[in-house]
């Protein structure tokens, strides 16, 4: 059943005029940063002479260019998800979906994997984009799997939250900017530079924190283990949230 789900809710997306403008919309971007990276890469080929070990094109595009995205994606992932729920009270279709055999949980973890599926499609884009520098030159394949398992990690967990939002009000449009103002305060706290041991300690919560070696080529399984928390988080939230609607006959 849940595949199912999954399925209607990926070909709903494939299907919306949305998501091909937000498609399209993005092309452009990975053209310019790609573009722009390659040129600061060449720039930057007399300094790197001059060094031991210099950076490689694989691991600059991965800092360059693959980096960046975690931004575009923060917002793009909420808005592939914002009308995930918000369409179903829109519609008032949710009841349909309560009253039928299909359980809360297979019924979020359905929504969930169908737009982990566009997401996925737009990340592999993204990432193949700096294969075909291999053409020209050797690239280093082992950084630029760490970044794309980042940026997919990251991009999931984004789109949990998106989820969760958009299980709590009708108005997708409210749903992308409380998933974007919650995405940035946990950005922010691993950019505070307060010194104080709150601080510190909220730190260990930023989602720079546990990003940033995945782009360097270092896997850890605390940086793993954070997003698929934060995944499973949000998802029990949204399963949670659904369940109460479900239980007082909203």
């Amino acid at each position: 059943m849940i595949g199912t789900i999954a399925r209607f809710e990926s070909r709903t997306l494939l299907r919306s005029p949305q998501t091909w403008a937000i498609a399209g919309a993005l092309a452009i971007v990975f053209a310019y940063l790609f573009l722009q990276a390659l040129e600061t890469y060449l720039a930057a080929q007399p300094k790197l002479a001059l060094q031991d070990h210099p950076t490689g094109l694989g691991g600059f595009l991965s800092i360059r260019y693959l980096a960046p995205l975690v931004m575009v994606f923060a917002l793009i992932a909420p808005l592939l998800a914002m009308k995930s729920f918000s369409d179903e009270y829109r519609q008032q279709t949710l009841a349909l979906w309560q009253s039928s055999p299909v359980s809360t949980t297979a019924l979020v973890l359905g929504k969930f994997f169908g737009v982990t599926i566009v997401i996925a499609l737009l990340v592999a884009v993204a990432c193949l984009i700096p294969t075909t520098m291999r053409l020209f030159t050797p690239l280093d394949f082992g950084v630029l799997l760490c970044s794309a398992l980042g940026l997919l990690l990251a991009s999931l967990a984004f789109a949990a939250v998106g989820l969760f939002f958009s299980s709590i009000t009708r108005h997708a449009i409210i749903a992308v900017v409380a998933s974007v103002v919650l995405l940035a305060l946990l950005w922010l706290l691993g950019n505070a530079t307060s010194t104080s041991s709150l601080m510190s300690a909220l730190s260990v919560f930023a989602i720079p924190t546990h990003l940033n070696g995945f782009f360097q080529g270092f896997i850890s399984s605390a940086d793993i283990a954070y997003f698929i928390v934060l995944i499973i988080m949000f998802i029990g939230l949204t399963i949670v949230r659904l369940d109460f609607v479900r239980h007082a006959g909203q």
